[in-house]
Protein backbone atom coordinates (compact mmCIF):
# COMPACT_ATOMS: atom_id res chain seq x y z
CA UNK A 1 0.00 0.00 0.00
CA UNK A 2 1.03 3.59 -0.49
CA UNK A 3 0.55 6.11 2.30
CA UNK A 4 -0.83 8.72 -0.09
CA UNK A 5 -3.66 6.33 -1.04
CA UNK A 6 -4.90 5.96 2.56
CA UNK A 7 -7.87 8.32 2.80
CA UNK A 8 -10.25 8.35 5.74
CA UNK A 9 -13.82 9.11 4.74
CA UNK A 10 -15.93 7.97 7.63
CA UNK A 11 -16.30 4.82 9.63
CA UNK A 12 -16.95 1.66 7.70
CA UNK A 13 -15.80 -1.96 7.89
CA UNK A 14 -12.51 -2.10 9.81
CA UNK A 15 -12.36 -5.53 11.50
CA UNK A 16 -9.36 -6.76 9.41
CA UNK A 17 -7.41 -3.83 10.91
CA UNK A 18 -8.63 -4.53 14.46
CA UNK A 19 -5.25 -5.79 15.68
CA UNK A 20 -3.56 -2.58 14.44
CA UNK A 21 -5.93 -0.18 16.23
CA UNK A 22 -3.94 -0.08 19.51
CA UNK A 23 -0.77 0.84 17.60
CA UNK A 24 -2.59 3.52 15.62
CA UNK A 25 -4.33 4.87 18.72
CA UNK A 26 -1.01 5.19 20.55
CA UNK A 27 0.50 6.98 17.55
CA UNK A 28 -2.46 9.42 17.46
CA UNK A 29 -2.04 10.12 21.18
CA UNK A 30 1.67 10.81 20.78
CA UNK A 31 1.01 13.00 17.74
CA UNK A 32 -1.39 15.15 19.75
CA UNK A 33 1.26 15.49 22.47
CA UNK A 34 3.83 16.69 19.93
CA UNK A 35 1.64 19.30 18.24
CA UNK A 36 -0.92 21.84 19.41
CA UNK A 37 -4.44 21.82 18.00
CA UNK A 38 -3.55 24.96 16.03
CA UNK A 39 -0.49 23.29 14.51
CA UNK A 40 -2.54 20.23 13.62
CA UNK A 41 -5.38 22.13 11.96
CA UNK A 42 -2.89 24.22 9.97
CA UNK A 43 -1.97 20.95 8.21
CA UNK A 44 -5.59 20.29 7.16
CA UNK A 45 -6.98 21.09 3.73
CA UNK A 46 -7.92 24.73 4.26
CA UNK A 47 -10.77 24.59 1.72
CA UNK A 48 -12.98 22.71 4.17
CA UNK A 49 -14.39 23.57 7.56
CA UNK A 50 -13.52 21.82 10.80
CA UNK A 51 -14.60 21.64 14.38
CA UNK A 52 -12.52 19.98 17.07
CA UNK A 53 -15.35 18.07 18.65
CA UNK A 54 -15.96 14.65 20.13
CA UNK A 55 -14.65 12.56 17.22
CA UNK A 56 -11.48 14.61 16.80
CA UNK A 57 -10.84 14.50 20.56
CA UNK A 58 -11.31 10.73 20.90
CA UNK A 59 -8.09 8.98 19.84
CA UNK A 60 -9.94 5.68 19.49
CA UNK A 61 -12.44 7.24 17.04
CA UNK A 62 -9.55 8.62 15.00
CA UNK A 63 -7.85 5.20 15.01
CA UNK A 64 -11.05 3.51 13.81
CA UNK A 65 -11.34 5.97 10.91
CA UNK A 66 -7.75 5.22 9.93
CA UNK A 67 -8.31 1.46 10.32
CA UNK A 68 -11.32 1.66 8.00
CA UNK A 69 -9.25 3.53 5.41
CA UNK A 70 -6.50 0.90 5.67
CA UNK A 71 -9.07 -1.87 5.24
CA UNK A 72 -10.59 -0.25 2.14
CA UNK A 73 -7.18 0.24 0.55
CA UNK A 74 -6.00 -3.29 1.39
CA UNK A 75 -9.19 -4.80 -0.08
CA UNK A 76 -8.70 -2.72 -3.23
CA UNK A 77 -5.07 -3.75 -3.62
CA UNK A 78 -5.42 -7.43 -2.76
CA UNK A 79 -8.85 -7.86 -4.37
CA UNK A 80 -10.02 -10.09 -1.54
CA UNK A 81 -12.44 -10.04 1.35
CA UNK A 82 -10.52 -12.73 3.26
CA UNK A 83 -10.16 -11.09 6.68
CA UNK A 84 -7.19 -13.23 7.74
CA UNK A 85 -5.17 -12.24 4.66
CA UNK A 86 -6.23 -8.61 5.02
CA UNK A 87 -5.34 -8.52 8.72
CA UNK A 88 -1.81 -9.78 8.08
CA UNK A 89 -1.31 -7.38 5.21
CA UNK A 90 -2.57 -4.38 7.19
CA UNK A 91 -0.54 -5.28 10.29
CA UNK A 92 2.65 -5.66 8.23
CA UNK A 93 1.95 -2.31 6.55
CA UNK A 94 1.33 -0.46 9.83
CA UNK A 95 4.42 -2.02 11.42
CA UNK A 96 6.55 -0.91 8.45
CA UNK A 97 5.53 2.76 8.53
CA UNK A 98 8.11 5.41 9.31
CA UNK A 99 7.19 8.13 11.78
CA UNK A 100 6.64 10.59 8.93
CA UNK A 101 4.37 8.15 7.09
CA UNK A 102 2.34 7.47 10.23
CA UNK A 103 2.00 11.23 10.75
CA UNK A 104 0.51 11.58 7.23
CA UNK A 105 -2.11 8.94 7.96
CA UNK A 106 -2.86 10.48 11.36
CA UNK A 107 -3.41 13.96 9.87
CA UNK A 108 -5.84 12.44 7.39
CA UNK A 109 -7.75 10.68 10.18
CA UNK A 110 -7.86 13.77 12.37
CA UNK A 111 -9.05 15.89 9.44
CA UNK A 112 -11.80 13.37 8.68
CA UNK A 113 -12.99 13.46 12.30
CA UNK A 114 -12.85 17.26 12.54
CA UNK A 115 -14.76 17.60 9.29
CA UNK A 116 -17.43 15.20 10.55
CA UNK A 117 -17.60 17.06 13.86
CA UNK A 118 -18.22 20.29 11.95
CA UNK A 119 -21.01 18.71 9.90
CA UNK A 120 -22.78 17.33 12.95
CA UNK A 121 -22.29 20.52 14.96
CA UNK A 122 -23.19 23.14 12.38
CA UNK A 123 -24.65 21.67 9.19
CA UNK A 124 -26.85 18.70 9.97
CA UNK A 125 -30.52 19.56 10.22
CA UNK A 126 -31.83 17.91 13.34
CA UNK A 127 -35.54 17.09 13.23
Amino acid sequence: MKVENIKSNGISHFSPAQSSIPTIETAVSLYKMRFTAEEITSKFDQKSEYYLGRRYSDNHDVAIRIAAALTREAKKELKTDDEIILEGYIKAFVDSLSGTEMDQIIIDGLQCCASTDHWYEFEKEWD
